[in-house]
């Protein structure tokens, strides 16, 4: 996915570090808007799907950590990176408990952001590609399902048909790679029975 699919959204009071962020993101290739504090982000990602946020820490009304965890609450898939001229290990725990994807702290050089961005969307770029085979997996054991009851049915109620593994439920987190192995190495050894199903 080119960087340009990826919207990010920038939340600071300060006009001078919120303009220099935003043609820096822009000129690296990234859909930006802006907000000045946290309730205008917060209509600004009702109105609009983001990616990406990037917010202060120290914000008048609303401060950072009060807007990660009302994003969180209306998506859990946006990244929010959190900026801080008051960096300390209680600052940095509090945001990662709170869902925070990164924070760097003030004074920061732009290509140490520009990396924190990219890292951003590679994570969202997995969260894609898992999310796709989930779905594959999904329509695979709808199709072996099928298959089962057909030969359930044309065996005869005496014989067992081993059960297969159930399929998780929908969800938005990966699964882990041993479990991925084991349904699809279970959906292929189904699904190249189809025709031998069909011919008799």
């Amino acid at each position: 996915m080119a960087p340009d699919n990826f919207k990010i959204l920038i939340t600071d009071d300060d006009v001078d570090l919120r303009e220099l962020l935003t043609e820096a993101v822009k000129n690296w290739g990234y859909t930006v808007s802006v907000a000045k504090e946290g309730e205008e982000a917060l209509r600004k990602l009702r109105m609009e799907r983001y990616d990406i946020v990037i917010t202060d820490l120290m914000m008048p009304g609303m401060d950072g950590l009060a807007l990660l965890k009302r994003i969180k609450e209306l998506d859990r898939e946006i990244l929010v990176i959190i900026i801080t001229g008051y960096a300390t290990i209680e600052t940095a725990v509090k945001a990662i408990e709170a869902g925070a994807y990164d924070y760097i702290a003030k004074p920061f050089r732009l290509d140490e952001l520009m990396i924190v961005i990219k890292n951003a969307c590679e994570r969202l770029r997995l969260m894609l590609q898992n999310k796709g085979l989930l779905d594959e997996l999904r329509t695979a054991y709808g199709e072996i399902s099928v298959l089962k009851s057909a030969l359930a049915q044309q065996n005869g109620p005496r014989e067992q048909i081993e059960p297969s593994p159930a399929l998780p439920a929908a969800s938005r987190e990966a699964l882990p790679p041993q479990k991925q192995q084991e349904y699809l190495k279970e959906a292929d050894r189904f699904i190249r029975t189809k025709p031998a199903l069909k011919s008799n």
